[in-house]
């Protein structure tokens, strides 16, 4: 067992001596487990901090001889430490015996506990309004933390762009907080792009330019529906000035750059 600290405080026990007299007999912590075997088990596998605190350390008093037994978690949790500490019925998500094991399914409108501790996501969410900002947290974050189970993935409520997709292909352009900001990396994969895109992928396929060659993140750089001046490529008069003053757009004359005409 793990219960090595000195405790601070004693419950008392009554007892009669055989001349009648009542003493006061302090109780330890190896007095709790022998009727509480199973709570003392509990705390020394998940109590995480907890467990290396004695029984006494939180339960100051025992029935019938005093009624001071369930602990405010204010005692060591003081709310000025933390915008977390403020918040009313500990309990609702914390078990102390296993304070680290959170299992919030059950509970309703977590949120303002969540981003009492999360606050970057909770920015990010008001920053970029979707419907995943307009939910619950625990309708995504079944229990605490980004273990296996603990939350759901994409592909658990959304179908992909093709039937390929994996959730790490998701992530590659998505973030859970802000998902309909589509952002990705200049290396993406034009496959990706072209489960949206099939009709301009094949134009790209059908064309012999150089455009062809290219990752469609080449151009559409870092950011969904980022366009690429064709200046920043070919520079700002690759015909000549005569030309490029005649016809200021290239389009009218290339048509599109997914299929070049000459």
């Amino acid at each position: 067992m793990k219960y090595l600290l000195p405790v601070s405080l004693f419950l008392a026990l009554a007892m009669v001596t055989n001349a009648g007299a009542v003493d006061m007999v302090s109780l330890s912590n190896d007095d709790c487990v022998k009727c509480h075997i199973d709570a003392v088990k509990d705390v020394d596998a998940h109590g995480a901090a907890h467990a290396y605190m004695g029984c006494q350390d939180c339960h100051f008093e025992h029935p019938p001889m005093g009624e001071n037994v369930i602990p405010s978690c204010a005692l060591c949790h003081d709310p000025g430490d933390s915008d977390h500490y403020t918040l009313e019925n500990c309990v609702a998500c914390h078990y102390p015996h296993h304070p680290l094991d959170i299992d919030f399914s059950s509970q309703s409108n977590v949120k303002p506990a969540c981003l009492s501790c999360h606050p970057a996501q909770g920015k990010e969410m008001e920053a970029h309004p979707s419907m995943h900002a307009e939910m619950d947290c625990n309708a995504c974050h079944m229990g605490h933390g980004l273990g296996e189970g603990d939350y759901l993935n994409c592909l658990d409520c959304h179908s992909g762009h093709s039937d390929e997709m994996v959730v790490a292909d998701c992530t590659k352009c998505h973030r859970a907080h802000s998902p309909v900001e589509v952002t990705y990396a200049d290396d993406l994969d034009s496959v990706l792009c072209a489960s949206c895109h099939g009709g301009v992928a094949q134009d790209l396929k059908n064309s012999s330019k150089m455009h062809s060659g290219l990752n469609c993140a080449y151009c559409h750089a870092g950011e969904h529906k980022q366009i690429t001046a064709c200046a920043d490529c070919h520079g700002a008069t690759p015909h000549g000035e005569t030309m490029h003053a005649k016809f200021p757009n290239c389009v009218d004359c290339h048509v599109d750059p997914h299929a070049l005409a000459e």
